[in-house]
């Protein structure tokens, strides 16, 4: 196996981390938590790969962190907007968690976010604190605010959760007496993503004043114009695309696993909020920035790792003056629908705010 250079497509790359013992699930939720916490268990891919860690856990409350690096720039050198689902949807779930008794799942079933500021690039931390709402015998409701460094709030986010349980003999005929040992530190010989230098380039606003958006995700579908780093990180990328619609893939890798072995629907959420910003791009004028104002992803299926493209197909349904509505479809690599989403841009002038 090669050595993993900062030349190379991180996503590419043999994935880093592992997932929990099965047998966690012994534990009360707060206590699964816990066990990340304190590095009894294992970070998982998703988390060495973006940085994202869990930094507090409380009765009906979590927060998570992630550093803010060039790896997670979009097209116009802005923090792409679905990265704050990524990051979002791991503090909601671990607050309806925190709630559960031994043997009780939890998966997150919808989640919406409204984009409130634009957060700062340059090595900054985004922290996503959320709590519980409501919770009963089979749905949580929860709410996160992602903030900057200065405490600014960028986005305000909701999830339904789905409870499952109790599922008993998941962890094997001991889980009762399950205390895992600290979570082995593996040695690596380049640092984890978010430490290196970044790959991809960004499209400068001259370059943009001058051709219509749909052209400019062209010039990227035919490999006429770079790809931005956030590809370079997750393979995410722009791979077919028309007037009012944009079709975006992204490797169903390792790399996206989360700590129980699927990939993190968040990753998803990350997709599903590329394919509908993609279809309003396809029909802005020149010069035209974009800002994203909400967007919402129903989860239908767990979604394996097997290497194949996840795809999304985005859909403009309604443009007006100043606002557009789209809607996307996430397939894998089968052609089953695993999620569906639906989201507003704003569109504005070539001297108005962007959004990745």
């Amino acid at each position: 196996m090669s050595t993993p250079t900062t030349l190379t497509d991180v996503w590419r790359e043999p994935s880093r981390g592992t997932f929990a013992n099965p047998a966690v699930v012994a534990l009360p939720g707060i206590e699964q938590l816990r066990t990340f916490l304190s590095g009894r268990s294992p970070l998982a891919p998703i988390a060495r790969l973006v940085g994202r860690r869990l930094v507090d856990v409380g009765d009906g409350t979590a927060t998570y962190t992630m550093p803010v690096t060039d790896w997670i720039l979009g097209p116009t050198g802005r923090v792409h907007t679905g990265m704050l689902v990524l990051l979002a949807d791991a503090p909601l779930l671990s607050a309806a968690l925190t709630t559960l008794p031994p043997y009780t799942l939890c998966t997150t079933a919808e989640l919406s976010m409204t984009f409130l500021g634009e957060p700062p690039a340059g090595g900054a931390l985004l922290r996503a604190r959320a709590r519980l709402i409501h919770a009963d015998s089979r749905t949580a409701l929860c709410e996160a605010f992602v903030e900057d460094d200065a405490g600014r709030l960028c986005a305000h986010s909701t999830s339904r959760c789905t409870i499952k349980g109790p599922l008993r003999g998941l962890g094997g005929d001991d889980d009762a007496a399950f205390d895992p040992e600290p979570a082995a530190e593996e040695s690596d010989p380049t640092p984890d993503p978010p430490l290196r230098p970044a790959r991809g380039e960004v499209i400068g606003a001259e370059v943009r004043a001058r051709h219509t958006g749909l052209e400019l995700l062209a010039a990227q579908v035919a490999g006429d114009l770079p790809l931005p780093p956030i590809h370079h990180l997750t393979g995410i990328r722009p791979v077919a695309v028309e007037h009012g619609r944009a079709v975006f893939a992204l490797p169903a890798g390792d790399w996206l696993r989360n700590e129980f072995g699927n990939i993190f629907g968040g990753a998803i959420g990350l997709l599903a909020k590329s394919a509908v910003a993609g279809a309003v791009q396809t029909i802005a004028p020149a010069g035209t920035s974009y800002r994203a104002l909400d967007v919402k992803v129903n989860y239908l299926v767990p979604v394996i790792a097997d290497g194949r493209d996840l795809v999304a197909t985005g859909a403009v349904v309604h443009s007006g003056r100043r606002l557009a509505i789209a809607t996307a479809e996430v397939v894998n690599g089968d052609g089953e629908r695993v999620a569906i989403a639906t989201g507003t841009t704003m569109l504005g002038s070539s001297r108005a705010a962007g959004a990745g």
